[in-house]
């Protein structure tokens, strides 16, 4: 176990509102949190923290659609959600996504996204989320199903998050 540094921070977690004015509060926060660290991870950071909460709020179940969550132990960056969910099927081709683009690496994943993008330009959503936070945040993603609540796990070395 690698011991705490002084970049170890409290998690903090916000409970999302089912409507998009939410995600002003998620980028303040997650901007405020990572105040002191590289631009490029801090913008990496908050990117991760705003797709997940847009899963949140557009796939989760209820007023209260769920919580979005940052923390730092042990050199390691975690972003995390937590939502009910409409449907267990909804869910597990959520972890059936995630496993693709570990099985699969997530630049292949993103750049075929894309190029479906280019060719069916009227697609209602981009469905590029996960692969942004994967490709272009560097991130590793997992997840869990629990009940009826899906949680999302997004991990980054903390190494390249300090500053210049």
């Amino acid at each position: 176990m690698t011991p705490p540094t002084n970049w170890d921070r409290d998690t903090r977690r916000i409970n999302l509102a089912d409507t998009w004015d939410e995600l002003g509060r998620v980028r303040t926060a997650f901007e405020e949190y990572f105040a002191e660290s590289s631009e490029e991870f801090k913008a990496a950071a908050t990117m991760a923290g705003l797709e997940l909460a847009e899963n949140v709020i557009k796939h989760g179940a209820g007023a209260s659609s769920g919580s979005v969550a940052v923390s730092v132990r042990g050199g390691e960056v975690v972003v995390s959600t937590q939502n009910q969910v409409t449907s267990t099927q909804r869910a597990t081709l959520v972890r059936a996504r995630i496993q693709e683009i570990a099985d699969k690496g997530a630049r292949e994943m993103y750049v075929k996204r894309m190029l479906e993008l280019i060719e069916q330009p009227n697609a209602q959503g981009s469905g590029l989320g996960l692969f942004r936070i994967a490709y272009e945040g560097g991130f590793r993603l997992s997840c869990e199903i629990l009940g009826d609540r899906l949680c999302i796990y997004a991990r980054r070395r903390l190494d390249d998050a300090l500053p210049n």
